[in-house]
Protein backbone atom coordinates (compact mmCIF):
# COMPACT_ATOMS: atom_id res chain seq x y z
CA UNK A 1 0.00 0.00 0.00
CA UNK A 2 3.32 2.79 1.05
CA UNK A 3 4.57 1.73 -2.21
CA UNK A 4 1.39 2.29 -4.43
CA UNK A 5 1.11 5.70 -1.99
CA UNK A 6 4.84 6.53 -2.86
CA UNK A 7 4.55 5.71 -6.89
CA UNK A 8 1.65 8.11 -7.31
CA UNK A 9 3.04 10.64 -5.39
CA UNK A 10 6.19 10.38 -7.52
CA UNK A 11 3.85 10.45 -10.34
CA UNK A 12 2.08 13.45 -9.18
CA UNK A 13 5.70 15.45 -8.39
CA UNK A 14 6.52 14.77 -12.33
CA UNK A 15 3.12 15.97 -13.71
CA UNK A 16 3.29 18.73 -11.52
CA UNK A 17 6.76 19.68 -12.47
CA UNK A 18 6.33 18.60 -16.12
CA UNK A 19 3.51 20.71 -16.46
CA UNK A 20 5.21 23.87 -14.96
CA UNK A 21 8.48 23.56 -16.89
CA UNK A 22 6.32 23.23 -20.02
CA UNK A 23 4.33 26.30 -18.85
CA UNK A 24 8.27 28.35 -18.38
CA UNK A 25 9.31 27.24 -21.83
CA UNK A 26 6.22 28.88 -23.55
CA UNK A 27 6.74 32.05 -21.81
CA UNK A 28 9.86 31.74 -22.19
CA UNK A 29 9.26 31.63 -26.08
CA UNK A 30 6.86 34.15 -25.81
CA UNK A 31 9.39 36.49 -24.31
CA UNK A 32 11.98 35.70 -27.03
CA UNK A 33 9.75 36.36 -29.86
CA UNK A 34 8.51 39.46 -28.54
CA UNK A 35 12.08 40.65 -27.96
CA UNK A 36 13.00 39.15 -31.36
CA UNK A 37 9.88 41.10 -33.11
CA UNK A 38 11.06 44.26 -30.97
CA UNK A 39 14.35 43.64 -32.22
CA UNK A 40 13.89 43.46 -36.20
CA UNK A 41 11.04 46.69 -35.57
CA UNK A 42 14.10 48.67 -34.38
CA UNK A 43 16.64 46.93 -37.21
CA UNK A 44 13.87 47.79 -40.03
CA UNK A 45 13.16 51.61 -38.06
CA UNK A 46 16.91 52.02 -38.53
CA UNK A 47 17.41 51.17 -42.07
CA UNK A 48 14.21 53.31 -42.50
CA UNK A 49 16.54 56.51 -43.65
CA UNK A 50 14.37 59.36 -43.54
CA UNK A 51 13.82 61.27 -47.15
CA UNK A 52 15.23 65.24 -47.59
CA UNK A 53 12.94 67.69 -47.74
CA UNK A 54 14.47 70.64 -50.01
CA UNK A 55 11.75 73.21 -49.31
CA UNK A 56 11.25 72.08 -45.80
CA UNK A 57 14.69 72.95 -44.59
CA UNK A 58 15.85 75.74 -46.84
CA UNK A 59 12.28 77.05 -47.92
CA UNK A 60 10.89 78.10 -51.33
CA UNK A 61 13.07 80.77 -53.09
CA UNK A 62 14.38 82.04 -56.03
CA UNK A 63 17.80 81.05 -57.09
CA UNK A 64 19.97 82.74 -59.69
CA UNK A 65 22.42 80.63 -61.22
CA UNK A 66 25.62 82.03 -63.47
CA UNK A 67 28.28 79.26 -65.00
CA UNK A 68 30.51 77.99 -67.73
CA UNK A 69 31.89 74.88 -69.38
CA UNK A 70 31.86 73.16 -72.50
CA UNK A 71 29.83 72.21 -75.12
CA UNK A 72 29.77 69.39 -78.25
CA UNK A 73 28.65 69.94 -81.41
CA UNK A 74 29.96 72.88 -81.97
CA UNK A 75 32.97 71.96 -79.44
CA UNK A 76 34.00 74.73 -77.39
CA UNK A 77 33.02 76.58 -74.49
CA UNK A 78 29.88 77.54 -72.90
CA UNK A 79 28.23 79.95 -70.60
CA UNK A 80 24.66 80.05 -68.40
CA UNK A 81 22.43 81.59 -66.76
CA UNK A 82 19.31 80.55 -65.34
CA UNK A 83 16.40 82.02 -62.53
CA UNK A 84 14.58 79.54 -60.91
CA UNK A 85 10.98 81.17 -59.23
CA UNK A 86 9.25 78.83 -56.65
CA UNK A 87 6.49 77.43 -58.25
CA UNK A 88 4.90 74.27 -56.57
CA UNK A 89 6.07 71.51 -53.80
CA UNK A 90 9.57 70.57 -55.41
CA UNK A 91 8.51 72.22 -59.10
CA UNK A 92 10.51 75.28 -60.02
CA UNK A 93 10.07 77.08 -63.06
CA UNK A 94 12.09 80.17 -65.39
CA UNK A 95 14.04 81.51 -67.66
CA UNK A 96 17.45 79.89 -68.48
CA UNK A 97 19.90 80.92 -71.29
CA UNK A 98 22.80 78.94 -72.76
CA UNK A 99 25.97 80.61 -75.05
CA UNK A 100 28.00 77.80 -77.08
CA UNK A 101 30.58 79.02 -78.83
CA UNK A 102 32.80 76.62 -81.17
CA UNK A 103 35.35 77.38 -84.23
CA UNK A 104 32.88 77.85 -86.83
CA UNK A 105 29.68 78.14 -84.92
CA UNK A 106 27.98 80.02 -82.20
CA UNK A 107 24.76 78.85 -80.46
CA UNK A 108 22.31 80.73 -77.68
CA UNK A 109 19.40 78.94 -77.00
CA UNK A 110 16.69 80.95 -74.42
CA UNK A 111 14.08 78.67 -72.92
CA UNK A 112 11.83 78.57 -70.16
CA UNK A 113 12.39 75.37 -67.98
CA UNK A 114 10.43 73.26 -65.35
CA UNK A 115 12.65 71.79 -62.88
CA UNK A 116 12.03 69.13 -60.74
CA UNK A 117 13.92 68.63 -57.41
CA UNK A 118 14.73 65.04 -56.86
CA UNK A 119 14.11 63.41 -53.61
CA UNK A 120 17.48 62.74 -51.76
CA UNK A 121 18.83 61.57 -48.22
CA UNK A 122 21.74 63.98 -48.17
CA UNK A 123 20.51 67.83 -46.80
CA UNK A 124 23.69 69.15 -49.21
CA UNK A 125 22.88 67.16 -51.95
CA UNK A 126 19.93 68.35 -54.17
CA UNK A 127 19.42 66.52 -57.42
CA UNK A 128 16.91 67.61 -60.21
CA UNK A 129 16.19 66.65 -63.98
CA UNK A 130 14.47 69.85 -65.53
CA UNK A 131 13.00 70.27 -69.12
CA UNK A 132 12.22 73.61 -71.15
CA UNK A 133 11.00 74.96 -74.62
CA UNK A 134 12.31 78.07 -76.55
CA UNK A 135 13.93 79.24 -79.31
CA UNK A 136 17.65 78.68 -80.75
CA UNK A 137 19.72 81.51 -82.44
CA UNK A 138 22.60 79.56 -84.66
CA UNK A 139 25.28 81.95 -86.19
CA UNK A 140 26.73 79.19 -88.33
CA UNK A 141 30.55 81.14 -89.77
CA UNK A 142 30.46 83.36 -86.78
CA UNK A 143 30.29 86.52 -88.89
CA UNK A 144 26.97 87.34 -87.19
CA UNK A 145 25.39 87.64 -91.07
CA UNK A 146 23.68 84.33 -91.76
CA UNK A 147 21.88 84.18 -88.35
CA UNK A 148 19.13 81.39 -88.31
CA UNK A 149 16.49 80.68 -85.40
CA UNK A 150 14.51 77.57 -84.64
CA UNK A 151 12.59 75.92 -81.99
CA UNK A 152 14.56 74.39 -78.96
CA UNK A 153 13.65 71.61 -76.75
CA UNK A 154 15.75 70.86 -73.60
CA UNK A 155 16.25 67.67 -71.45
CA UNK A 156 18.85 68.33 -68.59
CA UNK A 157 19.74 66.75 -65.39
CA UNK A 158 22.39 67.28 -62.38
CA UNK A 159 22.89 68.15 -58.79
CA UNK A 160 23.69 71.20 -56.43
CA UNK A 161 25.84 70.92 -53.29
CA UNK A 162 24.60 73.09 -50.73
CA UNK A 163 27.35 75.69 -48.99
CA UNK A 164 25.33 77.62 -46.69
CA UNK A 165 21.63 78.59 -46.64
CA UNK A 166 22.25 81.46 -49.78
CA UNK A 167 25.08 79.57 -51.96
CA UNK A 168 25.14 76.22 -53.60
CA UNK A 169 27.28 75.28 -56.41
CA UNK A 170 25.68 72.58 -59.33
CA UNK A 171 26.65 70.95 -62.16
CA UNK A 172 24.30 70.13 -64.49
CA UNK A 173 24.50 68.57 -68.03
CA UNK A 174 21.65 69.64 -71.46
CA UNK A 175 20.50 68.16 -74.62
CA UNK A 176 19.74 70.44 -77.03
CA UNK A 177 17.42 69.91 -80.04
CA UNK A 178 16.72 72.48 -81.78
CA UNK A 179 14.11 72.09 -85.53
CA UNK A 180 12.03 73.72 -87.58
CA UNK A 181 11.26 73.20 -91.88
CA UNK A 182 14.81 73.35 -92.98
CA UNK A 183 17.24 73.95 -90.10
CA UNK A 184 17.65 71.28 -87.06
CA UNK A 185 20.85 71.52 -84.35
CA UNK A 186 21.78 68.94 -81.98
CA UNK A 187 24.42 69.95 -78.85
CA UNK A 188 25.21 69.14 -75.39
CA UNK A 189 26.49 71.28 -73.07
CA UNK A 190 28.11 70.57 -69.70
CA UNK A 191 27.95 73.45 -66.97
CA UNK A 192 29.10 74.10 -63.37
CA UNK A 193 27.73 76.99 -61.95
CA UNK A 194 27.65 79.14 -58.87
CA UNK A 195 23.63 79.42 -57.32
CA UNK A 196 22.60 82.21 -55.18
CA UNK A 197 19.20 82.39 -53.41
CA UNK A 198 17.24 85.64 -53.34
CA UNK A 199 16.00 85.41 -50.30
Amino acid sequence: MSIFKTLGIFVAVLFISSTFFSYAKEVQETDYSSDEVSTKTEEVKAKEVKKFDYNKTYGPSPVFTIGGGFSASPGGWAVSTRLDLPFKDDLYIGPVVQYADGDDETLMGVTGNIKKILPSTDAKVVPSVEAGLGVLVDDKKNDNDDNSSSLLTVLGAGFDYILSDNLSVGAHAYLNNSFDMDHKEFFFTALVGLNIRLY
